[in-house]
């Protein structure tokens, strides 16, 4: 269903929107359980930075090791917030299937 279904209160599809709950949701999820998977599969990343940082001895070896566990944790959360916003937007298109009139603000399901 990829047109906009008709507003059952005022008979106008144009200001018919989505409500995109479980999108939200399944991005704010997607993107913790993304940060925590690469926060700890991060490991490998964080021992790199410490090695590189080792030049710098106390310092660089601690911030090496934050700097690679960060963009471990980075790089999963923008993947995993990815795979869950599409989820939860599978899930309200064919699933929840409510919607919004923004003209008269009558929200109903389809």
């Amino acid at each position: 269903m990829s047109e906009n279904p008709q507003c059952p209160n005022c008979n106008n599809p144009e200001h018919v929107v989505l409500v995109n709950t479980t999108r939200k949701v399944g991005t704010a999820v997607g993107g913790v359980a993304g940060a925590a998977s690469g926060y700890a599969g991060g490991s490998t990343g964080a021992a790199t930075g410490a090695a590189i940082g080792s030049v710098v001895p106390v310092i660089g070896t601690g911030i090496g090791a934050v700097a690679g566990g960060l963009a471990g944790a980075l790089a999963g959360f923008f993947a995993g917030a990815s795979v869950g916003n599409k989820v939860g937007e599978h899930v309200d298109r064919h699933i929840i299937c409510q919607y919004r009139c923004n003209s008269c603000g009558k929200e109903f399901e389809v």
